[in-house]
């Protein structure tokens, strides 16, 4: 038995391939399977070594697999497809091919791990909360079709919500003179009243889920953290002793900022990383938004930067930042909100 195998999955939903490198770093084949759960776990007991580590990259079955794969390896780990340019950027690239590249890329550490769920608790509640945003997604898109239909048709003045509900969109109707426009825009109706209906079930499903997890009312305190935005950060965070550092957290937020140069000389200009997370980039937003129309520690802080940086921008994201901070550090620390942690320059 060997010491150690270098394993390598490329998983789709119809079959998968299992690549096996050896430590000396001599490539030994691939095996091919039907992907399901029997025959991932039968495959990782044929390898023979006492320590063996898989890889597979980032994708809709990869937490599955990883789950599925970890009573048979040492380690599972699943890897951002945005770093491996080994594989992406080859003019040939085949499943049996790219799993030997992703076994050298083990072998050689030279993958990024991408954050997993420590559990399927964690795991139902981020899915609960995306579930929530797609449907709030959805009615938006709902309301926007709605509006453009009635001025396609010459019904111009429907500036107000009024035009979406029960009790106010009958006056918008009547002025609708196309039968058939009018039977659409009522098919609409039905489908906005039905998706509205299921955002405030799903609203119940992530409060009932949130329950497990303290931190979330200590979020709230926060000014501008609305119920959906403590949720939403606590579900994708996960934990927060996943950051090594506060800046990572930033990236991951799409807040961070990107500075590209070679051989001394800039590449562009500095800007925000278009890597991350843009739901968490909107909750630092939302609250920041709401915080400039009252008297509050996040606004005091806002003002603070902006005279230090003498740039509107600038003082929006350090505030949009030290939001995020503060939520990470109350979280990490197990310690309630106070409004003095926006005064602390350590956070």
């Amino acid at each position: 038995m060997r010491k150690i195998a270098y394993l390598a999955m490329d998983v789709h939903a119809r079959n998968t391939v299992m690549g096996d490198m050896n430590g000396d770093g001599k490539f030994l084949g691939n095996r091919c399977f039907p992907t399901s759960d029997d025959n991932i776990a039968n495959a990782l007991k044929m390898v023979k070594a006492k320590k063996k580590l898989l890889v597979m990259e980032a994708g809709p079955l990869a937490n599955w697999v990883a789950q599925t794969a970890t009573p048979f390896v040492t380690e599972a780990f699943i890897s951002d497809p945005r770093e491996n340019a080994l594989i992406y950027n080859s003019s040939v690239k085949k499943d049996k091919i790219d799993t030997q590249k992703l076994c050298r890329l083990l072998r050689l550490n030279e993958f990024k791990a991408v954050y997993r769920p420590e559990n399927d608790q964690r795991a139902i509640f981020k899915a609960a909360v995306q579930h929530y945003n797609d449907l709030r997604d959805q009615l938006k898109a709902i309301k926007q079709k709605t509006k453009a239909m009635y001025r396609q048709w010459g019904v111009i003045d429907v500036f107000t919500d009024s035009v979406y509900s029960t009790s106010g969109r009958d006056k918008f109707l009547v002025q609708v003179n196309q039968r058939p426009i009018l039977l659409q825009l009522k098919r609409l109706y039905a489908l906005m009243d039905f998706t509205a209906e299921m955002k405030q079930d799903a609203e119940k499903s992530i409060k009932s889920l949130g329950r497990h997890y303290p931190e979330i009312k200590e979020f709230k305190k926060i000014p501008g953290i609305g119920n959906a935005g403590a949720h939403t950060f606590d579900a994708y965070i996960q934990t927060p002793y996943r950051f090594a550092r506060t800046s990572r957290l930033w990236k991951y937020c799409r807040i961070g900022v990107t500075d590209r140069s070679s051989d001394g000389k800039p590449l562009g200009f500095k800007r925000l990383d278009k890597a991350g997370i843009g739901e968490l980039k909107a909750v630092s937003y939302r609250a920041f938004i709401s915080t400039m129309k009252s008297d509050n520690e996040v606004k005091r802080f806002y003002l603070k930067s902006l005279q230090t940086t003498h740039n509107h921008t600038h003082a929006r994201l350090n505030t949009q930042r030290k939001i995020l901070a503060v939520m990470l550090s109350i979280w990490k620390k197990g310690q309630p909100y106070r409004a003095e942690l926006f005064l602390d320059s350590r956070i």
